[in-house]
């Protein structure tokens, strides 16, 4: 694990992550916004895989990852890899110190990230066969990308007495 200056800190903080919120939150933001998708399929395709990829993102930067355990989801810690390839890889523990475990999740939220992370970690990365159907619905889409807003808050920004960033215009 590589130490960050506070200048490294400040930029990942308030422009790199700020990117990843946005492609999470654009999902809800559009549903908000009453956004028409009629005829535009390939938009809404895109828009739900960048809330499915972004919740998948964030949650390994927590240390946290889903796992299907034969009958159900569940979320669970996953270790900071070692070795060369993993160095330059950002978690929270440069900030807060340690990685987030499912306890710090609330009960209510883990099987949903667990499930959508466990889409995305199938589906994103090749193509595939097996799908969870019930982690690709909007609705759930929306919910597990709000979990990880407030684990974000929670934990990274909230005790810096800050707030997370707005979505990039």
């Amino acid at each position: 694990m590589t130490a960050l200056t506070q200048t490294e800190r400040d930029k990942f903080l308030r422009k790199h992550l700020r990117h990843r919120l946005t492609l999470l939150r654009t999902l809800r933001q559009r549903k908000r916004n009453g956004h028409n998708y009629q005829g535009q399929g390939d938009i809404y395709r895109c828009v739900k895989d960048s809330n499915l990829n972004a919740v998948r993102l964030i949650l390994d930067f927590l240390g946290l990852k889903g796992e299907f355990d034969g009958s159900d989801y569940r979320l669970t810690a996953s270790k900071r890899k070692a070795g060369p390839k993993f160095a330059d890889d950002i978690k929270i523990d440069q900030f807060i110190g340690r990685l987030l475990t499912p306890a710090d999740v609330p009960a209510s939220s883990q099987r949903i990230l667990a499930g959508v992370y466990k889409r995305a970690d199938k589906e994103l990365a090749h193509l595939t066969s097996t799908f969870n159907e019930k982690f690709n619905e909007e609705d759930v889409l929306i919910e597990a990308a709000t979990a990880v807003e407030d684990l974000l808050q929670r934990f990274l920004y909230a005790p810096q007495r800050e707030q997370l960033p707005p979505m990039d215009a």
